[in-house]
């Protein structure tokens, strides 16, 4: 019965006992009061349950790192500022809108897959039926793809309008085909993470930059681009593993899935080496000279992706490869932080 169904018989019980008019009145307005009330509350629901979908926590993440490299741009290396925040603006919204929308599809395709893998986070046909969520992935998807391709021409970078383009479709691409295949839906996903850095610096206006300076940039923005790369791409592996049930129930062809979970393990151990070295020759080797970014590196970084290492090749239980996921990312999180620290 709905809540308007509801009022009526109410309404019809206590007017069947002749009630007085001011106690009809004190009646109406209180069932008044409640309807209100249930139908703010589900519109709050609504909200929340909207934002779970397009998970807004990684949106949020990925906002702050766009504007992090933004800033580090200006203030790290100590560069004019000269900026017009306009189409900066329409990079971050371009990106997070085209994010947003990818988030969505692939829990639409997902669906099945997260009955078994995380069934208390199931949105779609829970809270937001299937053919709603497919609308908000068509509107989100379009209004960001036509945000970037307009930025482009606005700045005058025209042939940059593809790769908006194309982050649409590979994000579609790899919900529906190149997750089930090992390795290469990882590899997708982690390549796209970095080119949101490497957008930060091709929709800047670096033209008052001198050839040296452009160099030093780009070559910052690459060796972030592929620390953020390498880990999301180990991240993407140990989710594999955690996910191992529900993907096999689907046939998917994950790397856990084809040669099982302890050698994906050791994989993921050999693979977390490559940061980890890159990591030691920047601590103590190219800023041997200074003092604060070192013992960051080493505190932040290194130990963090020690303790990894080792937790990665002795675990057991899915709910501890979901922690050794998170600390991946809170890895990543405080190795994008360090580009405030280049001068120190």
């Amino acid at each position: 019965m709905t809540i308007s169904e509801t009022w009526i018989e109410l309404r019809r019980i206590f007017e069947s006992r002749q009630l007085l008019p001011v106690n009809k009145i004190l009646f109406d307005n209180a069932i008044n009061l409640q309807y209100k009330s249930v139908n703010k509350n589900r519109f709050y629901m609504k909200i929340k349950h909207f934002f779970q979908l397009i998970r807004y926590k990684n949106l949020l993440l990925l906002t702050f790192m766009m504007i992090l490299f933004k800033y580090a741009i200006y203030h790290t290396f100590k560069f004019p500022f000269s900026i017009n925040l306009f189409p900066f603006f329409l990079l971050i919204i371009a990106t997070l809108l085209i994010t947003a929308s990818g988030n969505i599809i692939n829990d639409i395709f997902d669906l099945e897959i997260d009955k078994i893998n995380k069934p208390n986070k199931i949105i779609i046909g829970k809270y937001i039926n299937k053919k709603k969520s497919l609308n908000l992935y068509y509107t989100l998807n379009t209004i960001g793809v036509f945000i970037g391709i307009y930025l482009s021409f606005i700045v005058h970078k025209i042939p940059y309008a593809f790769v908006f383009i194309l982050t649409s479709a590979l994000l579609f691409l790899y919900t529906k085909y190149l997750k089930k295949r090992a390795i290469l839906g990882n590899l997708i996903i982690s390549l796209l993470i970095a080119v949101s850095i490497i957008l930060v610096y091709v929709f800047s206006e670096l033209s008052n930059f001198n050839n040296l300076q452009n160099r030093i940039i780009i070559t910052v923005f690459l060796t972030y681009a592929f620390f953020a790369f390498i880990l999301n791409f180990i991240r993407e592996i140990v989710k594999d593993i955690e996910d191992i049930d529900g993907d096999y129930s689907q046939d998917l062809e994950t790397l856990p899935i084809l040669i099982g979970k302890k050698r994906t393990q050791n994989i993921v151990f050999r693979l977390t080496a490559i940061p980890l070295l890159l990591s030691i020759y920047f601590a103590f080797v190219y800023f041997k000279s200074q003092y604060i970014m070192p013992l960051y590196i080493l505190f932040f970084i290194l130990l963090p992706l020690s303790y990894f290492m080792y937790k990665i090749i002795t675990i057991k239980l899915k709910k501890e490869f979901y922690k050794l996921s998170i600390l991946l990312k809170i890895i990543m999180f405080f190795g994008m932080l360090s580009i405030l620290l280049i001068n120190y």
